[in-house]
């Protein structure tokens, strides 16, 4: 039976291939603008809908891709390639997602002088700073939403975010304490 995900209907029957994994993160690394943040949500979307992998799922391999070294949108879209379709799926995926930007940054250099000063280039390059900010706000707000949150998580969060303001100097400090400070809690907090 189909399911709905954000009020659409999708087709668990039609599982995930490594064509179509590779042509789904060809067309949103193609089309979307803003680098790994925007582009995130726009996976989600693009996996839940077709059925690949519930929200949550995504998420929880959205947290994994920002602990390992890299692009965080190459090494999500490689993450759920790799859950889905095992090592085909994340060559598919990695493919996918750098063939597009490789081609673009190659063109634009090539064509850097002709289209610098055009004003409706540099129009539409502005005008896209505020799509962007929409995507990421869109991304936490979907991160909060779909996490458990404690009080002892709610208020290290938000000292940590008053440390990073108030102290910028010491940022790397400040976040290595609050995962320690995180990882004990947890700890406690399961004993």
């Amino acid at each position: 039976a189909a399911a709905h995900v954000y009020g659409v209907s999708v087709d668990p029957a039609r599982p995930a291939t490594v064509l179509s994994l590779f042509w789904t993160f060809f067309t949103i690394s193609a089309l979307t603008i803003g680098g790994g943040y925007a582009m995130v949500p726009v996976i989600s979307t693009r996996v839940t809908r077709r059925g690949w992998m519930e929200e949550k799922n995504f998420y929880d391999l959205f947290a994994l891709a920002q602990a390992v070294p890299g692009p965080m949108a190459l090494n999500t879209a490689v993450l759920v390639g790799s859950r889905l379709r095992g090592f085909g799926g994340g060559a598919a995926a990695f493919l996918g997602i750098m063939i597009p930007p490789v081609a673009s940054i190659i063109l634009v250099t090539l064509l850097y002088n002709v289209v610098a000063g055009n004003r409706i280039v540099q129009g539409f390059l502005e005008g896209s700073y505020g799509t962007i900010l929409g995507l990421v706000a869109a991304l936490l707000i979907r991160m909060v939403r779909l996490r458990r949150w404690r009080i002892f998580e709610i208020v290290l969060s938000v000292l940590c975010v008053a440390g990073l303001l108030v102290f910028k100097a010491w940022a790397l400090p400040i976040v290595l304490v609050t995962i320690v400070l995180a990882r004990l809690g947890a700890a406690v907090w399961k004993s």
